[in-house]
């Protein structure tokens, strides 16, 4: 019996490299233990609900776990990334209209904070994002406005 457990730690140890989440990893774990226990426990029922009962309180533990320390990590999105970055105009903003802005290798679509024209080639600060694109300072505003 030890080895059918052995072979059903692998498989779920296969299934969970395959998956995003540590969920099946704690199945795993669990037939371990009964590779281990199932020279003590000849009824494979028995051994069964201690695989079950093993599994779902890994499961739950380890779930807890991860998703307590999840909750204090702080993401740092790609929106959120660019804020207060410099970036390079690469199609002038103009008065009410939308120019393009390249900050860390990325294109922007982009806005003047002040509604004021902004030409390419000119190095701005990224003060907001409203929706899916930037509101952006001239460089050497910045320290004006704020």
């Amino acid at each position: 019996m030890k080895l059918v457990w052995l072979v059903v730690a692998i498989i779920f140890a296969i299934a969970e490299a395959m998956t995003p989440s540590l969920t099946l990893i704690w199945f795993s774990l669990a037939a371990v233990i009964l590779m281990f226990l199932s020279s003590f426990i000849e009824s494979i029922i028995v051994q069964v609900i201690i695989f079950a009962v093993i599994s779902i309180i890994l499961l739950i533990i380890g779930t807890r776990k991860i998703v307590k320390k999840d909750k204090t990590f702080k993401y740092s999105t790609n929106l959120n990334a660019v804020l207060n970055k410099k970036g390079m105009v690469t199609k002038d903003i103009k008065e009410n209209q939308m120019g393009l802005v390249v900050v860390d290798n990325e294109e922007w679509s982009a806005i003047s904070i002040d509604n004021s024209e902004i030409l390419k080639g000119e190095e701005v600060i990224v003060m907001k994002i409203e929706g899916v694109k930037l509101v952006v300072s001239k460089h050497d505003e910045v320290s004006i406005i704020k």
